[in-house]
């Protein structure tokens, strides 16, 4: 072997080198551990102190991820405005890499989907717009809130029209966000489009929800709806939302605009983990390459349902409800990524016979050039790229919750102060936290978040 060949040896084996290095793109998962415990103690500026100190780590293909978690670190804490600030960034960031380059897109398939900035799993994407939503509402801004519910459901259909008709999402529209929009209709007196927004969710959560992830409408969501259909004088739509649910009673319009409508958002749980599983796939000489693809596996935890107490502070009165399932963003994570298998599988045979291919030319070359030996170390360090540089993308936005239950109650306006019970399957009390006094007027509706992860 002369000089120039061995030059040309030396080149590869850096070039591998290089490639394996440029796999391991992903952000540092450490400090998630520390900021969970942060959360469980609702320290949220701690957790957030923690994640900026993190924040170098995220760089610039994890930017949007940084943001996602910060934003809503920010609304689990009630502060709303900073959390905007963040789910815009990361909002912005999302919008622009939806059209990823060409040669960002080709280093993919070269390598792994980590050499790419990560854009959001679809159900992430749209879960910015919820929280957008949900910041804005909790601050009383209607109008707003409005326009970030109203681009959810947008962005999901924009989505869903990029893919092939078997291949689309089940997760095309949002039965939560709905619910939210006719809350907020209502509150500023536009019955009509409230009682169009709780007929949409309505039917959301009947014929998508309950069929894909057995989440059926919330007793309150058809009291809602049931209200706004006889203050407008539909008789014809009451009867027939009666028949599918007969034993639900609505309240009377004029008496529910009177009252104050308490609504408790618990985010309940830890959302599943993104763990990297393999496919072996052979090919033609006998060779076995490995495929690596992303699967989000489900966690456990304690807490069931919130059982929640009221106390009207001048007449005494104790109102008691409990929170119920709403948004099941675990089934929906799992499921989201499901049905993009298939064209991930595709893309990941594709970048597994591209590196099969190269490994096998570059061989034969150094076999032509420099005789067996430099085309069985040629084989071998590319095999070994090959292995190192084949890793899932498993990055995923990782304070989202399992779970949105909610729970709703119309009460006299005054001021209140209570308590709720985080109960498990069974009843048994796991967490009492105390709902902190506040007052609530007549056709307002308030806010209250808690969160749990336990």
């Amino acid at each position: 072997m002369d000089r120039s060949q061995q030059a040309k040896l030396v080149c590869f084996f850096k070039v591998v080198l290089a490639l394996i290095w440029a796999a391991g793109c992903a952000p540092k998962v450490d400090h998630y551990v520390q900021m969970n415990q942060h959360i469980y103690m609702q320290d949220y500026d701690s957790a957030l102190k923690l994640l900026d100190e993190n924040k170098e780590g995220y760089e610039k293909r994890n930017a949007a991820l940084y943001y996602m978690e910060d934003g809503l670190v920010e609304h689990y804490a009630g502060h709303y405005a900073e959390s905007n600030q963040s789910l815009l960034k990361a909002e912005a960031i999302l919008d622009e890499l939806y059209t990823r380059s060409i040669s960002k897109q080709t280093a993919s398939f070269v390598l792994n989907d980590n050499t790419i900035p990560y854009r959001g799993e679809d159900f992430e994407d749209a879960l910015v717009n919820l929280f957008l939503a949900l910041n804005y509402a909790s601050m009383g801004n209607t109008e707003d809130a409005l326009v970030e519910a109203r681009q959810l459901d947008n962005e999901l259909n924009i989505i869903n029209s990029h893919y092939e008709e078997d291949q689309k999402n089940v997760y095309k529209e949002d039965g939560f966000i709905r619910f939210l929009m006719g809350l907020l209709y209502e509150a500023e007196n536009e019955i009509n489009d409230a009682f169009i927004a709780y007929r949409q969710a309505e039917k959301v959560y009947r014929n998508d929800y309950l069929p894909n992830y057995g989440v059926q409408a919330p007793q309150f969501l058809i009291e809602n709806l049931l209200s706004s259909a006889r203050a407008l004088g539909f008789d014809k739509e009451m009867d027939e939302i009666q028949q599918i649910y007969p034993d639900i009673n609505p309240p009377d319009p004029d008496e529910k605009r009177n009252t104050a409508e308490i609504i408790v958002i618990h985010y309940n749980g830890t959302g599943p983990e993104k763990v990297e599983k393999i496919w072996v796939v052979p090919m033609p000489d006998g060779y076995i390459a490995k495929v690596a693809y992303p699967k989000f596996e489900e966690k456990k935890y304690t807490i069931s349902r919130g059982e929640i107490r009221l106390r009207h502070l001048d007449n005494g009165k104790t109102y008691r409800f409990s929170t119920w399932l709403m948004e099941d963003i675990g089934s929906i994570a799992v499921i989201n990524l499901d049905n993009r298998m298939a064209r991930i599988k595709t893309k990941a045979i594709t970048r597994a016979t591209t590196k099969y291919l190269a490994t096998k030319g570059a061989s034969k070359m150094a076999r032509d050039q420099g005789g067996d030996l430099a085309g069985l170390l040629v084989q071998v360090a590319g095999n070994v790229a090959a292995a190192a540089t084949e890793k899932a993308d498993v990055r995923y936005w990782r304070m989202l919750p399992d779970e949105v239950r909610v729970g709703r109650v119309l009460v006299p306006a005054g001021m209140y102060e209570g308590e709720i019970d985080f109960v498990d399957t069974d009843g048994g009390i796991v967490l009492t936290r105390a709902i902190q006094p506040f007052t609530a007027g007549s056709g307002e509706i308030k806010f209250i978040t808690q969160r749990t992860i336990r």
